[in-house]
């Protein structure tokens, strides 16, 4: 969750949806998997078989009109409801731009917990985004947290928001939301601990060949050094980011990396 508050972005890694298993839209079908739980039922999430002891709450409607969210609508198995959208799904297997693959990541089929494959979520009040989901810190209402991990988490993000914890009463922390400043500086702290300038990491300027040298270690252009670090994220922090560490260099050295100082001239 440190991560992911750091960067702005929950990545969507999985597919989810009524057409997730159709090629020609599988790709549409990757999803960020959001729940409607109330606070006071969190604990039924955090107890479950696969317990998830934190979270991060956003506003509903802010989630719908910027990220267009959706709540999963979720259909009987065999019920003349989901029958139609099997045959639209079969109508447009061809079509990529069929209008069903616009709806199938927000339609599961209900069957019963008793049957074969049992797939019944109804109870988490789930919605869905499509795509990687991009936030900003004032997006964030409110951060879910267990007790054992509470310490290091607030430590590290230092951000001002609600929180709660399972099965306690939700704590308010007075105060604002930081500006994406305030990341900035924490982010170029974490991109210094790991890479650091040529001229920092002791690299040997070759004014022949107009580059450097280096005997251990990789040097990186400076995209792929943000990824590195950071993965993916929100576009506009990324460009602030980009134009602050290219103002320094725009290649980039491990910083464990073992750099000569100078190379052997005898």
């Amino acid at each position: 969750m440190v991560s992911i508050l750091r960067t702005g972005c929950i990545e969507a890694r999985n597919s989810f949806g009524a057409g997730k298993a159709f090629s020609i839209a599988a790709d549409r079908h990757n999803s960020v998997c959001l729940t409607e739980t109330p606070l006071s039922e969190l604990e039924r999430m955090t107890k479950s078989k696969d317990p998830r002891p934190w979270g991060i709450v956003f506003d509903k409607e802010r989630l719908r009109k910027r990220f267009g969210a959706q709540p999963v609508w979720y259909l009987s198995d065999a019920s003349p409801e989901f029958n139609a959208v099997k045959a639209a799904m079969r109508a447009g297997e061809k079509d990529p731009d069929a209008p069903i693959w616009s709806l199938t990541p927000f339609i599961e089929n209900v069957r019963s917990i008793g049957s074969q494959y049992p797939n019944d979520w109804r109870w988490e009040r789930e919605w869905r985004v499509r795509g990687d989901l991009f936030f900003e810190p004032n997006d964030v209402k409110r951060i879910i947290l267990d007790t054992g991990g509470t310490p290091r988490i607030l430590e590290e993000i230092d951000m001002w928001v609600p929180w709660a914890i399972p099965g306690k009463q939700p704590a308010t922390w007075s105060g604002g939301y930081p500006r994406w400043e305030d990341s900035v500086e924490r982010m170029l702290d974490r991109f210094s601990s790991q890479y650091s300038t040529p001229d920092e990491a002791g690299a040997f300027w070759d004014k022949e060949d107009g580059a450097y040298l280096y005997l251990h270690g990789e040097m990186v252009d400076l995209d792929e050094a943000m990824d590195d670090v950071f993965g993916k994220m929100d576009t506009e922090l990324r460009d602030e980011l980009y134009d602050e560490l290219s103002s320094r260099s725009d290649v980039w050295c491990r910083a464990d990396a073992s750099w000569a100082s100078e190379p052997d001239l005898d």
